[in-house]
């Protein structure tokens, strides 16, 4: 017997990429990309399973594009439910007023239709969330051979409070001795092997799990 198809589904719309290079080594990361955020927000996608959803993160590339994706979403996908998971680009006073915030730092406007539940902030980028665990990044960047240069990323008390371009200044100085040092679109593969209870400290990662959990299950119980 076929497995029922599933009627609702949630969509998580990521702002990021996997990378360039070929059109086969596009395809690989690009799944990887998607893989590694599934990995991430697992506590989620077992809400959604619980209750009959399918969950799907989708590679959206840059702000803006991620942005015009989620908000046509509802025309492309009727009845489901879609949610845009962004780069603040800043820091932000109130996480739980993301489209303000989004109007102040990017100049991104809230569609007619979207509430604040609908939107997630990585604040104030994924770069400010992989530093809350700098243990596992260690050990990513060291497992072929020690190369990662700990004492060139502070340890931060409160990441969300640290400008971006120091951040990702100093994960590039402390991956410059590995055979592929840090960028930007390594950051959405390390999402996936950092350890979440870690960054769950964080107000904007706390929000976006407590939230959007809640979410799920208004949703499906429609």
């Amino acid at each position: 017997m076929k497995p029922r198809k599933k009627s609702k589904h949630v969509s998580v719309y990521i702002e990021g990429e996997g990378g360039g290079g070929t059109p086969a080594k596009r395809k690989q990361l690009s799944s990887d990309f998607r893989r590694s955020w599934r990995v991430f927000l697992q506590p989620l996608v077992d809400v959604a399973d619980g209750l009959d959803c399918t969950f799907n993160t989708v590679e959206c590339g840059s702000g803006s594009a991620a942005l015009d994706t989620f908000t046509n979403s509802g025309t492309r996908h009727p009845g489901s439910l879609g949610v845009l998971l962004i780069d603040a680009e800043g820091p932000v006073a109130d996480v739980y007023k993301p489209w303000a915030a989004l109007k102040q730092l990017r100049m991104m406007d809230r569609p007619a239709w979207a509430a604040d539940d609908h939107c997630y902030l990585m604040v104030q980028c994924l770069e400010n969330w992989l530093v809350a665990d700098r243990k596992g990044l260690q050990a990513y960047f060291d497992r072929g051979k020690p190369c990662f240069s700990d004492n060139k990323l502070p340890a931060w008390p409160d990441p969300e409070k640290t400008p971006k371009p120091t951040v990702q200044a100093a994960l590039e100085a402390a991956t410059q001795a590995c055979g592929q040092p840090y960028t930007h679109a390594a950051g959405n593969i390390l999402i996936g092997v950092v350890d979440r209870e870690k960054l769950m400290n964080l107000s904007s990662v706390k929000r976006l799990f407590d939230l959007l959990s809640q979410f799920i299950i208004d949703y499906a119980n429609q």
